[in-house]
């Protein structure tokens, strides 16, 4: 696997995080692809926009972190990233925190404007999930 490629991933995946934490959320568009499929660690699933709305609308992540990340690479264009996620986070407009630990599989891309991105997310919970968070 090239150094490179690997580096590279974990680049994408750290400024996600902090993205989402800092509520960076122009940014962090950027880094998803059109294409996205998130499915969350309750099994609901988002696109790009919907992902978007529910991080910058329903829920603040307080803390985002990865532990035991492994890269594998799949070719030149794509990378599977897999390891342990760690999320403090609320609901906006409360105080009561939740913390929800999971393993996720991530698909990263290079997309036909050569720039790479995010295209799947795949969240299993470890332990019981969180708290189903109303939808408009």
């Amino acid at each position: 696997m090239s150094e490179q490629l690997h580096a590279h991933v974990l680049a994408l995946e750290d400024e996600r995080c902090r993205c989402i934490v800092e509520q960076r959320f122009d940014h962090l568009r950027e880094l998803l692809s059109e294409r996205l499929v998130h499915t969350h660690t309750r099994g609901n699933v988002d696109t790009r926009e919907s992902y978007l709305a529910f991080v910058s609308g329903l829920i603040e992540s307080m803390e985002l972190r990865r532990e035991d990340l492994r890269v594998l690479p799949l070719g030149d264009n794509a990378a599977v990233l897999h390891g342990r996620q760690i999320n403090r986070a609320r609901r906006r407009g409360t105080t009561e925190e939740v913390r929800v630990e999971a393993m996720v599989t991530q698909v990263f891309a290079r997309e036909p404007d050569g720039q790479w991105r995010m295209v799947a997310f795949q969240a299993t919970p470890l332990g019981a999930p969180p708290p189903a968070v109303p939808r408009p």
